[in-house]
């Protein structure tokens, strides 16, 4: 039985007392069978004194109830998600517990249902605020909702356990795993031949010429000849042009900025191809290399920065998903 299935599961971001349920401990249970044998010693010797340690006992054990049930009801929820994780690793969120009564919080366990790591503690002040992290492996792309969560506590007798069960309102986005030891960017290779023999063929891509700097043109395609003639006063960049025999897996954009296809790479299994041009957009980060993507029916205009790099990793990891996990 797959607790993270169960539909009826709340999500509201507040603990009324209709939400909160309690039952006995195992402490609870055992003080339970002892005031049952003082009752009995209390009837058969007829020991007044025995009755009334019975009884506030007993009262003790109610009071306890009340006190258990009140230390997690009335508290505020909420959960924010951690940053975009790679496929393999671990997905964080951040629980928030919110404590807006006068009253602080004690002991208050959190535990991911159907998980094997320890529960969580927390203590909160009177119109305080705690906040605990959870992480859980995130084995394939795509949205990772929030796991469910167990809240619990048995302060301050521990004769009663109250528990609620909480799904937090997040998800982390789970990029496609990068290809290890993926093949060096094709452009990359070819605009260091064409370095070192300017003006010829054969090789991703050919020096056509020079222009003038751009923002976003990488260091290693400056023209130091033109720019030393001009006494550093104006900038250029080499200009690559895609040559006869440029690989599969990448086409050319506009000044020989770098165009990973999607479709280039059809001799690659579904998640091997993204998993490729995931590495490929680190790597051109990684290198300076302005860089597109086209994915289908969408097209990423080659560009460089971390704006750039999310965007083109987060249309790999939502690629050919449902439309209702694609939107955000």
């Amino acid at each position: 039985m797959r607790w993270g299935n169960i539909s009826w599961f709340p999500t509201r971001p507040w603990l009324g007392a209709q939400r909160v349920h309690i039952r006995p401990s195992r402490a609870g249970l055992a003080f339970a069978a002892l005031l049952l044998a003082l009752w009995i010693a209390a009837v058969n010797y007829r020991l007044g004194l025995g009755y009334a340690l019975t009884y506030f006992a007993a009262a003790c054990a109610i009071a306890d109830m009340l006190f258990t049930s009140r230390n997690l009801a009335g508290l505020s929820l909420a959960a924010t998600p951690g940053e975009p994780v790679f496929a393999g690793s671990h997905a964080f969120f951040t629980l928030h517990l919110i404590n807006r009564s006068t009253r602080p919080r004690h002991a208050i366990r959190l535990a991911i249902i159907g998980s094997p790591l320890a529960p969580s503690l927390a203590d909160i002040a009177a119109h305080g605020e705690t906040a605990v992290s959870i992480g859980m492996p995130a084995p394939q792309r795509g949205w990772f909702d929030a796991p469910s969560i167990l809240l619990s506590g048995s302060f301050p007798l521990g004769l009663f356990v109250a528990w609620c069960h909480w799904r937090p309102d997040a998800r982390v986005l789970v990029y496609p795993q990068p290809e290890q030891n993926a093949p060096p960017l094709p452009l990359l290779a070819g605009t260091v031949r064409q370095a070192r023999q300017p003006g010829t063929r054969g090789g991703v891509v050919e020096l056509a010429g020079v222009r003038a700097y751009q923002a976003g043109d990488p260091l290693q395609r400056l023209a130091w000849r033109q720019i030393a003639r001009h006494d550093g006063e104006h900038l250029f960049s080499k200009h690559f042009q895609p040559g006869a025999d440029a690989p599969t897996g990448v086409a050319h954009g506009t000044h020989g900025n770098l165009m990973l296809d999607h479709a280039a790479l059809h001799a690659l299994a579904p998640e091997a191809r993204l998993s490729r041009l995931a590495a490929w957009v680190l790597q051109a980060e990684r290198m300076g290399l302005p860089y597109g993507l086209r994915l289908g029916a969408l097209t990423l205009a080659p560009a460089l920065g971390a704006n750039q790099r999310d965007a083109c990793l987060r249309a790999l990891a939502l690629h050919g998903l449902p439309q209702r996990q694609e939107t955000p």
